[in-house]
């Protein structure tokens, strides 16, 4: 009897999923768990393996579909094992095993040798990201060699033979001595798809406006650099998204609307009981938002582990459905790139993201005995981006001088226990 493979239901408001990778094709004979394909969904890449022993009769869908939670991805006739002496073919799955899927999931090593039950792979071994740039760069990774275990394609094996292919893209010459690249076509797919759907969403959505304001990092900066030896005893390294982080609680608290979500269905505006930020990190594919859950109930060290781990899966592309899902507010951070300004797009259904500039010594007036003076601080610029249609301007205002007020002031928090 013909297995159907379902795309199943991963949760958390996800619908549909984009198809980035086939690792199998019609006719071929599959073990039980051995991976079927990758699917991309808004939240993360899913990797989904064979619940049976069959061969594979169909693939309903090509690479770079969109299929819908519940369609059927590929039909399978169950087959028994070559060596198992029962005269019945392998049992069929279960209606639960049609939810099998693995957020994530860390590739297996395939091994060459039959005895012990494994087929090679046709296909080079290479993460979901390194097949992902292959084919916005119509390059076959056949032609990629890998250094990596069992000749898995590394992402320094993937840039050297890019960096190889750029000297052999045909130039023309034209008249007058002017020379010219073609045009080179890259189809919106995988993360960057997801991203401008999310970003189209939001702006179509939300009535964005952008706050912004400066303030005197040097307090933090100095906590910052007192901590470095714990930093460094706990094997950690600390930024200033975890203090700032420390800084946001108490100013949320007071104004909760920044804490919230807009419901435009039902109406209503949620004000969320925990306070879960959302970290933007910049990778190779683009951006991704993990998650940190509950950050008014973690120490300033537990934060510091948990961005840094959280950042390092997102790089990896090993992040979970529950690393990025339940945020409340968002920050981004482009101190490390440069900028004075900018106005982050809101993370809808969020209704706030706070966005971190580069500091930078400056020359500033300071009041310093009740006599102005000029001082050389440390200056960072924040761009608050509210939804107006849920947080006031002046509301904006008041919850950024709020959080100003902890970060040139860090002490403060002892006084409300928050750090």
């Amino acid at each position: 009897m013909t297995y159907e493979f379902k795309f199943a239901d991963p949760g958390e408001g996800v619908h549909e999923g984009e198809i980035l990778q086939w690792h199998v094709k019609a006719g071929e004979i599959v073990k039980n768990e051995q991976l079927l394909v990758e699917v991309m969904t808004e939240k993360v890449t899913v990797e989904l393996a064979s619940p049976i022993n069959g061969k594979i009769l169909t693939l309903e869908y090509q690479e770079g579909d969109i299929v819908r939670v519940g369609a059927v991805l590929v039909t399978i006739e169950p087959v028994k094992e070559k060596n198992s002496d029962s005269p019945t073919d392998i049992d069929e799955p279960s209606e639960e095993d049609d939810s099998l899927f693995t957020a994530a999931k860390p590739f297996k090593q395939i091994k060459s040798s039959k005895s012990e039950g494994y087929l090679r792979s046709e296909k080079p071994l290479a993460a979901p990201s390194i097949r992902q740039q292959a084919r916005e760069l119509s390059i076959n990774l056949n032609e990629v060699k890998g250094t990596g275990p069992a000749g898995r394609i590394t992402h320094q094996d993937f840039n050297n033979f890019t960096e190889k292919q750029s000297s052999t893209i045909p130039w023309t010459r034209k008249s007058k001595g002017i020379i010219s690249r073609e045009d080179q076509r890259i189809p919106i797919r995988g993360l960057r798809r997801n991203i401008a759907k999310a970003m189209r969403n939001s702006k179509d959505t939300a009535a964005h406006y952008t706050y912004f304001e400066e303030v005197d990092m040097s307090a933090l900066e100095a906590l910052r650099q007192d901590a470095k030896p714990l930093a460094e005893q706990y094997g950690v390294k600390l930024t200033y998204i975890p203090l700032v982080i420390k800084c946001l609680v108490p100013a949320l608290r007071k104004f909760p609307h920044l804490n919230s979500t807009l419901e435009d269905d039902a109406g209503e505006i949620v004000l969320k009981g925990s306070i879960n930020i959302g970290i933007a990190v910049n990778t190779d594919e683009g951006l991704i938002v993990p998650v940190i859950k509950n950050v008014d109930q973690k120490s300033i060290w537990e934060l510091v582990q948990e961005v840094q781990i959280l950042a390092d899966k997102a790089r990896n592309n090993s992040l979970t459905l529950d690393d990025v899902t339940g945020g409340t507010i968002t920050i981004t951070s482009v101190g490390n790139i440069g900028g004075f300004a900018a106005t982050p797009i809101i993370r809808w259904p969020e209704v706030a993201i706070l966005g971190l500039m580069r500091s930078k010594l400056r020359p500033v007036v300071i009041e310093q005995n009740g006599k102005p003076e000029i001082a050389i601080r440390k200056i960072m610029m924040l761009s608050l981006t509210i939804d107006h249609r849920v947080v006031d301007g002046a509301v904006g205002a008041m919850f950024t001088n709020e959080l100003i007020k902890y970060m040139e002031n860090p002490a403060l928090l002892l006084l409300n226990e928050e750090f």
